[in-house]
């Protein structure tokens, strides 16, 4: 499985001080990883800006005004959560062009890798159609997902976010789309408070969003498990062309702003079930960077997530020891899972 990365380069543009979604993420994350490119010759592709139309796919024209006004005029906050700086907008755009230059780069008979990840900020799953939020400015995996249907021509897509807050944004712009599956693992309760098992989609787009809203203090044990047991049975039977993932490695243990208990293992266990999905099917996979913000381990996480994409073995010496004891309540939670999505596949 041939993997790479795409980069944004100019990411420290979106300044935001000192909220936890800031330009001090990453280095640690680019250098480790371009030791893996280099170790095993992994191709780097540069990312571009995405045009206003590509941003429209996926958000209203006021919306994609508003940022680029309040970005203008910043530093300003778009919402209690949501910083917008001089140059965010700008950014933004490139944040959402690495997203489109992974999907040209791992579609068409001319691809040229099996996947890639994309190391951009800011991130963009709460991003609604209308509203930017939760530390997103514009949707990265709905307007690739949308770009991937009507650009490229692949008539299905599947999303799937791993990202402990769940991808409501993702989940609006895509909510009624018979078209685009949407699947989530997230902590629940949790910010922003979506997610829910009976959240499915609505008119024909019911039947298309699969939530898995994971108890605190899940872990590998209980993602491994859900993806055998939903996820990938959904995956196969809606059988995509294109597997886009959110790829938010803020469920790890040591990260401050949740409570799940996932290690780099787990993450790696992740990304290699969706690699050999996307290479069982044929079709390539893009994996967009979400959340994570415990910049000591998200080198570590990244590295285990881009090996579990290129099938190399992950060196994961150095990471947080999970508790032995598992979470409260997860199989009746995965057996009410099962029952509502068994009304729309075979699980």
């Amino acid at each position: 499985m041939k993997t790479g990365l795409v980069i944004l380069r100019e990411q420290s543009g979106h300044e935001t001080g000192s909220h936890p979604e800031n330009a001090r993420r990453f280095p640690g994350v680019i250098n480790r990883l371009g030791e893996d490119s280099r170790e095993h010759d992994l191709p780097i592709f540069e990312s571009r800006e995405a045009e206003v139309e590509d941003l429209l796919r996926a958000h209203t024209d006021s919306h994609v005004e508003n940022v680029r006004v309040a970005a203008e005029n910043g530093p300003t906050w778009l919402d209690g959560d949501t910083v917008a700086s001089p140059e965010s907008y700008g950014v933004a755009l490139r944040s959402a062009g690495a997203a489109l230059v992974a999907a040209d780069a791992v579609t068409g008979p001319e691809r040229q890798a099996d996947s890639l990840f994309a190391i951009i900020r800011p991130p963009g799953h709460h991003a609604t159609a209308d509203r930017a939020m939760g530390f997103c400015l514009f949707s990265n995996a709905a307007i690739a997902a949308r770009y991937a249907r009507d650009v490229l021509g692949i008539d299905r897509v599947a999303v799937l976010d791993w990202d402990v807050h769940h991808g409501n944004g993702t989940q609006d712009i895509l909510y009624d789309d018979p078209s685009i599956l949407f699947i989530s693992f997230h902590q629940w309760p949790l910010y922003p408070g979506s997610g829910w098992i009976d959240e499915v989609g609505v008119g024909e787009g019911r039947g298309y969003t699969v939530n898995l809203p994971m108890p605190p203090g899940a872990g590998d044990r209980e993602h491994a498990e859900g993806f055998e047991a939903i996820a990938g049975p959904i995956l196969d039977q809606f059988n995509p062309g294109l597997l886009i993932v959110s790829a938010g490695q803020d469920g790890h243990v040591a990260d401050q702003l949740a409570s799940q208990n996932l290690t780099a293992a787990g993450y790696n266990q992740l990304a290699s079930s969706c690699a050999r999905f996307a290479a069982s099917k044929g079709i390539g996979l893009v994996a967009l960077h979400e959340g994570g913000y415990n910049p000591e381990t998200l080198p570590l996480l990244d590295h285990a997530v881009l090996a579990g994409l290129g099938g190399f073995a992950p060196d994961l010496s150095g990471d947080s020891i999970a508790p032995e004891t598992g979470p409260t309540g997860w199989e009746e939670r995965l057996a009410q899972i099962r029952r509502t999505q068994s009304t729309y596949w075979a699980v």
